[in-house]
C-alpha cells in the first residue's frame, strides 16, 4: 500500500491511501502497513510531516520507501535528517516533488 499526506496538493488518482492532516495520517499508519509513503511538511493543523515521522518511529511503522515532497526548505531537511538518524538503514529516502 502507498500513503500520501498533504493538506493542499491534489492526491494521486489511484493506488494511494490519502490523509490531509496528522490525525488522518496517524489513523492510517496505525492500522495499515505501507510500502511507500510520501509526506508534506506543513499540514496546516499545527502538526508537520516531522510529527508523522516521529509517530512512525515511536510505533516502529516504517515504509520501505519514504519520499518527502515538501516545498518547505527547512522542513524537508529536518524530515530527511530525522529519518536518516532514526529509521532502519535499509529504508529508501527520497525528496521528490509529486506535482
Amino acid at each position: 500500500m502507498k500513503l500520501f499526506v498533504d493538506d493542499r496538493r491534489t492526491p494521486p488518482e489511484k493506488g494511494f491511501e490519502c490523509a490531509e492532516d496528522y490525525e488522518g495520517a496517524v489513523f492510517l499508519i496505525r492500522y495499515m502497513d505501507f510500502e511507500f509513503a510520501t509526506l508534506d511538511y506543513d499540514l496546516g493543523d499545527g502538526f508537520t510531516g516531522l510529527d508523522i515521522l516521529k509517530f512512525m518511529h515511536e510505533n516502529q511503522k516504517y515504509p520501505r520507501h519514504l519520499n518527502i515532497h515538501s516545498d518547505h526548505p527547512e522542513g524537508r531537511v529536518l524530515m530527511r535528517d530525522f529519518a536518516k538518524e532514526n529509521f532502519p538503514e535499509d529504508i529508501r529516502i527520497t525528496m521528490n516533488s509529486v506535482d
